[in-house]
């Protein structure tokens, strides 16, 4: 399926079973796709596009809808519908240190910081990207519309996601992605969205209304790739793959083994039969019995009396080990008092060397508005004719590393409007105010 596919383990192998039905919401159509996978390939079932949906009633388009699911027989199916990207904010968000059950609490606090939308009322839902976090945002009133309609055509709904999860899934059905990753599609307007992986982000999805060229130097440089890295056409990244709608059919038929962002609120999601998960629960469960079966062999004698042995040298040896940890924790106390009587004492000068710095880095066309100086990082907002190879310009320095725009470029008629993130060198650990 990918060039990964070899990597993926027997079991989550067995575990590949399931059909997927993916619905892509274009401009005027909508693209229609049933994906079957099975431990042995993954492969495009049927496929279809219901033109001009937005001007005909929903009962119209609707039966033609089920009619295609008859007769591919999958009438149970209900679609895993990707909005269409302008409609939805995309962020990437790193939380050091939050575990797994904490991180929807954490994520809560920092969303009025992640969309521009004010008081208006929101859905979000959030997917992990390798140590990170991608975060979907959309108005309420938009995801409401949208269900509504699908509703009145009689369509079932079991997700409704946006393009970064549902490929971010899609590409790790039969394991991780070998390298980075740069791929992009157009739409009948004109716009080009892109969508990338590489070791600097987990994930990098945008739309730009304007032609692939320069989105893709966008996003090269937002993915810390080189100028020259090849982007794949989206219909090409994945074999078989016709478009958005096979990506979200191929990320939902494979639920025990993808998951996905589902902006639909879990009370309100449809469910497909569940006959096509009886082949995985009878291998999973033929392989817990097995496992158990061997774990009974060994002798539990042997392993009680190992157990006592090790407690007993536990409890001997627990007093000077309490002993070496209090010691480690004064020490520990003593060198964070120091750090933080040296860094106040350097900082006023350290803070003039970064000024200097970033005056001599920007070009003289490049214009700031604010430089904002914290113990970690420097912001800086301004315009400039090309944001992005500021970033470069800046991790050059040896008092900057880590570089990357806070906000997404604003493009007005002459000028790029940005606002950078970089982090100081030798100042990690330190907390920004």
């Amino acid at each position: 399926m990918t060039a990964s596919e070899n990597t993926a383990s027997p079991l989550r192998k067995a575990l590949l079973f399931g059909t997927g039905l993916g619905v892509a919401i274009g401009p005027r159509n909508l693209d229609v796709c049933i994906v079957r996978s099975r431990p042995g390939a993954s492969a495009l079932a049927a496929a279809t596009t219901i033109p001009d949906f937005r001007t005909r009633p929903a009962a119209e388009w609707g039966s033609e809808f089920l009619k295609f699911l008859e007769a591919a027989r999958e009438p149970h199916l209900a679609a895993t519908v990707v909005i269409p990207r302008e409609e939805v904010i995309v962020r990437l968000v790193t939380l050091p240190g939050v575990t797994g059950k904490d991180i929807p609490a954490a994520l809560e606090l920092q969303l009025d910081s992640l969309h521009p939308y004010g008081d208006d009322e929101i859905a979000w839902a959030w997917m992990k990207a390798g140590l990170s976090c991608v975060v979907g945002i959309v108005r309420k009133s938009v995801l409401e519309a949208w269900e509504t309609l699908f509703a009145e055509a009689g369509i079932p709904v079991a997700a409704f996601t946006f393009s970064a999860t549902a490929m971010y899934a899609a590409l790790r059905i039969r394991g991780n992605p070998a390298g980075p990753l740069l791929t992009w599609s157009t739409d009948e307007p004109g716009r080009t969205e892109t969508y990338g992986e590489s070791e600097a982000k987990p994930l990098f999805s945008s739309v730009f209304a304007f032609p692939p060229e320069r989105a893709l130097s966008i996003t090269r440089g937002e993915l810390r790739l080189p100028p020259d890295f090849a982007a794949t056409p989206l219909t090409e990244v994945i074999p078989g793959s016709t478009g958005l709608a096979f990506i979200a059919a191929l990320a939902a038929s494979a639920p025990m083994v993808s998951r996905f962002a589902n902006l639909l609120p879990a009370e309100r999601r449809a469910s497909s039969a569940r006959r096509q998960y009886l082949l995985p629960a009878i291998l999973a469960t033929l392989l817990v019995l097995s496992l158990i079966g061997a774990f009974v062999v060994f002798p539990a004698l042997e392993q009680r009396n190992y157990l006592a042995d090790l407690n007993a040298e536990i409890h001997r040896l627990e007093p000077r080990a309490q002993h070496a940890q209090d010691l480690d924790k004064r020490a520990t106390l003593n060198r964070n008092r120091i750090a933080a009587l040296d860094d106040i004492r350097h900082r006023p000068q350290a803070d003039l060397d970064v000024l200097h710095e970033i005056t001599r880095l920007l070009p003289p066309q490049v214009w700031t508005n604010s430089i904002e100086i914290f113990p970690d990082s420097v912001v800086i907002a301004g315009e400039a004719d090309q944001a992005a190879p500021l970033l470069k310009i800046l991790d050059s320095s040896p008092l900057f590393q880590n570089s990357e725009f806070a906000l997404s470029v604003t493009h007005t008629t002459t000028t790029e409007q940005f606002r950078i993130k970089t982090m100081r060198r030798g100042r990690a650990g330190r907390t920004t105010p």
